[in-house]
Protein backbone atom coordinates (compact mmCIF):
# COMPACT_ATOMS: atom_id res chain seq x y z
CA UNK A 1 0.00 0.00 0.00
CA UNK A 2 1.61 3.30 -1.33
CA UNK A 3 1.48 6.37 1.29
CA UNK A 4 -0.96 9.03 -0.17
CA UNK A 5 1.10 12.67 -1.12
CA UNK A 6 1.07 15.45 1.17
CA UNK A 7 0.28 18.35 -0.44
CA UNK A 8 2.68 21.41 0.81
CA UNK A 9 1.53 24.62 0.45
CA UNK A 10 4.22 27.74 -0.04
CA UNK A 11 2.00 30.92 1.30
CA UNK A 12 5.37 32.40 3.16
CA UNK A 13 5.58 35.29 0.79
CA UNK A 14 1.44 35.81 0.20
CA UNK A 15 -0.06 38.96 1.99
CA UNK A 16 -1.76 38.76 5.29
CA UNK A 17 -5.15 38.33 3.34
CA UNK A 18 -6.42 36.84 0.60
CA UNK A 19 -9.57 37.30 -1.07
CA UNK A 20 -10.70 34.37 -3.46
CA UNK A 21 -13.70 36.02 -5.98
CA UNK A 22 -15.33 34.63 -8.94
CA UNK A 23 -18.05 33.18 -10.09
CA UNK A 24 -20.46 30.44 -7.94
CA UNK A 25 -19.37 27.37 -8.63
CA UNK A 26 -15.95 27.88 -9.46
CA UNK A 27 -14.44 26.68 -6.44
CA UNK A 28 -13.58 29.71 -4.08
CA UNK A 29 -15.11 27.80 -0.75
CA UNK A 30 -13.19 24.57 -2.32
CA UNK A 31 -9.94 26.46 -2.62
CA UNK A 32 -10.21 28.84 0.72
CA UNK A 33 -11.12 25.66 2.22
CA UNK A 34 -7.99 23.58 1.16
CA UNK A 35 -5.30 27.22 2.06
CA UNK A 36 -6.89 26.61 5.38
CA UNK A 37 -6.72 22.68 5.56
CA UNK A 38 -3.09 22.71 4.26
CA UNK A 39 -1.03 26.21 5.58
CA UNK A 40 -3.62 27.34 8.46
CA UNK A 41 -4.95 30.21 7.34
CA UNK A 42 -8.41 31.09 8.78
CA UNK A 43 -11.07 30.85 6.54
CA UNK A 44 -13.96 33.36 6.48
CA UNK A 45 -17.03 32.59 3.60
CA UNK A 46 -18.24 35.65 3.15
CA UNK A 47 -21.83 34.46 2.08
CA UNK A 48 -22.40 33.38 5.72
CA UNK A 49 -23.32 37.42 6.06
CA UNK A 50 -25.21 37.79 2.99
CA UNK A 51 -28.26 39.70 4.16
CA UNK A 52 -32.00 38.67 4.14
CA UNK A 53 -32.97 40.49 1.00
CA UNK A 54 -29.71 38.56 -0.75
CA UNK A 55 -30.50 35.23 0.69
CA UNK A 56 -34.30 36.28 -0.89
CA UNK A 57 -32.76 36.89 -4.19
CA UNK A 58 -31.52 33.70 -3.94
CA UNK A 59 -34.08 31.51 -3.34
CA UNK A 60 -36.28 33.36 -5.80
CA UNK A 61 -33.53 33.37 -8.62
CA UNK A 62 -33.19 37.17 -9.00
CA UNK A 63 -29.73 39.02 -9.44
CA UNK A 64 -28.54 40.59 -6.53
CA UNK A 65 -29.59 44.51 -6.96
CA UNK A 66 -26.63 47.03 -7.08
CA UNK A 67 -27.99 48.33 -3.82
CA UNK A 68 -27.76 45.19 -2.25
CA UNK A 69 -23.94 45.17 -3.16
CA UNK A 70 -23.78 47.89 -1.86
CA UNK A 71 -25.06 47.50 1.14
CA UNK A 72 -23.39 43.78 1.71
CA UNK A 73 -19.64 44.99 1.23
CA UNK A 74 -18.82 47.24 3.83
CA UNK A 75 -20.26 44.38 6.05
CA UNK A 76 -17.67 42.24 4.57
CA UNK A 77 -15.16 44.95 5.02
CA UNK A 78 -15.64 45.34 8.53
CA UNK A 79 -15.65 41.67 9.66
CA UNK A 80 -12.85 41.69 7.89
CA UNK A 81 -11.05 44.24 9.53
CA UNK A 82 -12.50 42.71 13.15
CA UNK A 83 -10.94 39.37 11.99
CA UNK A 84 -7.62 40.62 10.84
CA UNK A 85 -7.51 41.66 14.75
CA UNK A 86 -7.40 38.26 15.77
CA UNK A 87 -5.81 35.87 13.04
CA UNK A 88 -2.54 36.43 11.47
CA UNK A 89 -3.55 35.04 8.24
CA UNK A 90 -6.97 35.10 6.49
CA UNK A 91 -8.45 33.61 3.65
CA UNK A 92 -11.78 35.23 2.30
CA UNK A 93 -14.43 33.49 -0.42
CA UNK A 94 -17.48 35.60 -1.85
CA UNK A 95 -18.21 36.37 -5.33
CA UNK A 96 -17.41 40.14 -5.74
CA UNK A 97 -19.06 40.29 -9.68
CA UNK A 98 -18.48 43.93 -9.87
CA UNK A 99 -14.65 45.47 -10.27
CA UNK A 100 -16.18 48.43 -8.32
CA UNK A 101 -16.75 46.40 -5.18
CA UNK A 102 -13.71 44.43 -5.86
CA UNK A 103 -11.74 48.04 -5.73
CA UNK A 104 -13.47 48.89 -2.47
CA UNK A 105 -12.68 46.03 -1.13
CA UNK A 106 -8.96 46.78 -1.72
CA UNK A 107 -9.08 50.27 -0.71
CA UNK A 108 -10.89 49.57 2.60
CA UNK A 109 -8.13 46.55 2.95
CA UNK A 110 -5.19 47.74 1.20
CA UNK A 111 -2.68 44.68 2.58
CA UNK A 112 -4.86 42.10 0.98
CA UNK A 113 -5.05 40.54 -2.44
CA UNK A 114 -7.73 39.45 -4.68
CA UNK A 115 -7.30 36.27 -6.97
CA UNK A 116 -10.02 35.07 -9.31
CA UNK A 117 -10.95 31.70 -9.10
CA UNK A 118 -11.80 30.05 -12.21
CA UNK A 119 -13.51 26.99 -13.72
CA UNK A 120 -14.75 25.92 -17.46
CA UNK A 121 -18.59 26.34 -17.96
CA UNK A 122 -18.87 22.72 -17.88
CA UNK A 123 -17.52 22.27 -14.28
CA UNK A 124 -19.28 24.69 -12.79
CA UNK A 125 -22.71 23.57 -14.06
CA UNK A 126 -21.78 19.93 -13.11
CA UNK A 127 -20.60 21.04 -9.42
CA UNK A 128 -23.54 23.52 -8.41
CA UNK A 129 -25.79 20.32 -9.88
CA UNK A 130 -24.25 17.79 -7.40
CA UNK A 131 -24.65 20.46 -4.15
CA UNK A 132 -27.22 19.61 -1.97
CA UNK A 133 -27.72 22.70 -0.75
CA UNK A 134 -27.00 26.46 -1.94
CA UNK A 135 -27.03 28.10 -5.39
CA UNK A 136 -28.64 26.29 -8.18
CA UNK A 137 -27.94 26.47 -11.45
CA UNK A 138 -30.29 29.04 -12.78
CA UNK A 139 -30.01 31.36 -9.82
CA UNK A 140 -25.88 31.16 -10.67
CA UNK A 141 -26.91 31.92 -14.36
CA UNK A 142 -29.08 35.11 -13.25
CA UNK A 143 -26.13 35.98 -11.36
CA UNK A 144 -23.19 34.97 -13.65
CA UNK A 145 -24.89 37.68 -16.40
CA UNK A 146 -23.57 40.43 -13.70
CA UNK A 147 -19.78 39.59 -13.77
CA UNK A 148 -17.42 41.63 -14.58
CA UNK A 149 -14.25 39.91 -15.78
CA UNK A 150 -10.87 40.99 -13.75
CA UNK A 151 -8.51 43.17 -14.83
CA UNK A 152 -5.20 41.67 -16.84
CA UNK A 153 -3.10 42.12 -13.56
CA UNK A 154 -5.26 39.93 -11.50
CA UNK A 155 -3.99 36.49 -10.30
CA UNK A 156 -6.44 33.76 -11.70
CA UNK A 157 -6.24 29.94 -9.94
CA UNK A 158 -8.00 27.50 -12.52
CA UNK A 159 -9.87 24.93 -9.94
CA UNK A 160 -10.30 21.86 -12.28
CA UNK A 161 -8.01 19.21 -11.21
CA UNK A 162 -7.95 19.01 -8.02
CA UNK A 163 -6.04 19.87 -4.94
CA UNK A 164 -2.20 18.75 -6.93
CA UNK A 165 -3.63 21.59 -9.27
CA UNK A 166 -4.48 24.75 -6.93
CA UNK A 167 -1.39 23.78 -4.89
CA UNK A 168 0.86 24.15 -7.92
CA UNK A 169 -0.82 27.51 -8.75
CA UNK A 170 -0.70 29.02 -5.56
CA UNK A 171 3.15 28.22 -4.62
CA UNK A 172 4.10 29.38 -7.97
CA UNK A 173 2.31 33.02 -6.95
CA UNK A 174 3.94 32.98 -3.78
CA UNK A 175 7.01 30.89 -3.06
CA UNK A 176 10.00 32.49 -2.68
CA UNK A 177 11.79 31.29 -6.09
CA UNK A 178 8.77 33.09 -7.34
CA UNK A 179 8.75 36.23 -5.30
CA UNK A 180 12.98 36.29 -6.68
CA UNK A 181 11.92 35.77 -10.02
CA UNK A 182 9.64 39.10 -10.04
CA UNK A 183 11.90 41.04 -7.98
CA UNK A 184 14.70 40.27 -10.88
CA UNK A 185 12.25 41.20 -13.74
CA UNK A 186 9.92 44.34 -11.73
Amino acid sequence: MTEPVRLTLDLKYAPSIIFLFGLSGAGKSYVGNLIGELDDWYVYHADDDLTDEMLLALKEQRPFTESMRDDFFPVVAQRLLALSRKHKRIVVTQGVYKQRHRDYMMTAIPEMEMLCVDASNPFIEQRLGNRAKGISNASAEALRRDFELPDRETKVITNQSGPSEVVQQLNDYYSRSQIKRTDKNG
